[in-house]
């Protein structure tokens, strides 16, 4: 089984991740890995690892599709998580590799960009990749409202494709019960 879990940045995808890869020995690939391999290693596709996680993922998903293709051959359980999934390529996914593939994305829709922008900075010291470390207090109430409203954005396209969106309020709280979602989801 193929396992995907996606979702906005910052929404406890790492720490959900961490845990199945304990308690289920289950291999875990980061899409960042995958958009920095293509970006060191094929300079001359011109890979904008700045660009919006939308337009990163679009340039991905043909490399996603044939590591999912090959992991699906081999039959090896696999967790891949990280912000370069969009609903509609799960959607497609799903079609094709049918009963192969479990996702779930999460996202917070709900917060307000304050709130966010204060969790963003309490947890700095915690987080593996601050890439946000240098910004200021506006700047993290910006990034916070556009990651917010990109929360939106990726749950109505996960209406629209009939994929799990997961609301984040406290992900600690939360995780058994996204890890369950994902690994046990049957349907």
């Amino acid at each position: 089984m193929i396992y995907i879990l996606a979702g906005i940045a910052k929404s406890g995808k790492s720490i959900v991740s961490k845990s199945i890869l304990k308690d289920y020995q289950i291999p875990v690939i980061s899409t960042d890995q995958i958009m920095m391999m293509i970006y060191y290693g094929n300079p001359q596709l011109k890979l904008d690892i700045n660009a919006s996680d939308d337009t990163v993922s679009r340039k991905l998903e043909p490399y996603l599709y044939g590591l999912i293709k090959s992991l699906t051959s081999s039959k090896k359980d696999t967790l891949i998580e990280g912000v370069h999934f969009r609903a509609e390529f799960v959607h497609e996914l799903n079609q094709k590799f049918p009963d192969q593939i479990r996702a779930v994305f999460l996202g917070y829709q709900e917060q307000l960009p304050e709130t966010k922008a204060r969790e963003l900075d309490q947890h700095r010291h915690l987080t593996d990749n601050c890439w946000y470390g240098h910004m200021n207090p506006r700047e993290l109430l910006n990034l916070s409202a556009y990651m917010i409203d990109e929360s939106k954005r990726i749950y109505h396209e996960c209406q629209t494709y009939g994929q799990t969106y997961v609301e984040i309020f406290d992900i600690i709280k939360q995780k058994n019960e996204i890890i369950k979602q994902l690994m046990h989801h049957n349907g």
